[in-house]
């Protein structure tokens, strides 16, 4: 079990000094990141900036156009790095209206991606867990898809946040969730993100659920980390390694 940092959390600090932002989180404690940007920089830059730091790279998002329409340049890149699993970061939820040709179009990209040397990802939000006009959520309409072809980011504290049990959809997701989100709420009223542990989604109990559904990264993630962003990720670090089982 290996934790990394989403780099979405600390993006302002990212935009401002990628190499001191990295430097700092492998100083944290954290075996990697996961990125969604090299902000500017070429990749060979990045990966001697995550060598020097000790971090690996656990994956990389991108949304779905540049993802039909980009994928060699992506690969490319990613190579350079070190990794070989993109995960799709974010489908508009008025597109789960026609959710076969969507699954179709995630089908397509995950086939180029598996020709390009690469291994695709669908990472939740909360729409996809909410129930569809048959009663199956979307979801489970991508586990219907090979799991050799497409894995899933299952986004734990999304689960969370729409409702669903996150232990149950990983025990439905077990095998294909070698990324996992971990991110917490203060309730579901709002979206009042805090560090991990400090909020109510019970990660005592998630969390060794995760691993066995075979998690390989638990990856954290916080969408508004407030003034202290490298205090709210440690907190988040230190919470995931007390409460995942050794």
């Amino acid at each position: 079990m290996r934790v990394a940092l989403q780099l979405y959390t600390v993006r302002e600090e990212c935009e401002r000094d990628l190499e001191r932002t990295l430097r700092r989180l492998g100083a944290q404690g954290y075996d990697g990141v996961e990125l969604y940007s090299l902000h500017g920089q070429e990749p060979g830059t990045v990966r001697s900036w995550l060598d020097e730091a000790g971090l690996a790279v656990a994956g990389r998002h991108a949304s779905l156009q540049p993802l039909e329409e980009e994928l060699p340049s992506l690969a490319a890149e990613l190579a350079v790095l070190g990794a070989d699993r993109i995960a799709l970061s974010w489908i508009d939820p008025e597109s789960l209206d026609e959710p076969a040709a969507l699954v179709q179009r995630i089908e397509a990209v995950a086939r180029s991606a598996q020709n390009a040397g690469l291994h695709l990802g669908f990472h939740n939000h909360w729409s996809e867990l909410r129930p569809l006009a048959d009663g199956a959520t979307f979801l489970d309409l991508l586990r219907e898809l090979p799991a050799e072809l497409l894995w899933l980011e299952l986004d734990l504290g999304w689960v969370w946040h729409a409702g669903a049990d996150p232990v149950a959809e990983l025990e439905r997701t077990a095998g294909r969730c070698p990324l996992v989100h971990v991110k917490d709420y203060a309730s579901r009223e709002g979206r009042d993100d805090v560090p991990v542990g400090d909020g109510i989604v019970g990660y005592e109990r998630v969390l060794p659920a995760a691993l066995k559904a075979g998690a390989e990264w638990l990856v954290v993630e916080e969408d508004d980390v407030g003034d202290d962003p490298f205090t709210a990720v440690e907190r988040s670090l230190q919470a995931v390694r007390r409460l995942a089982p050794a």
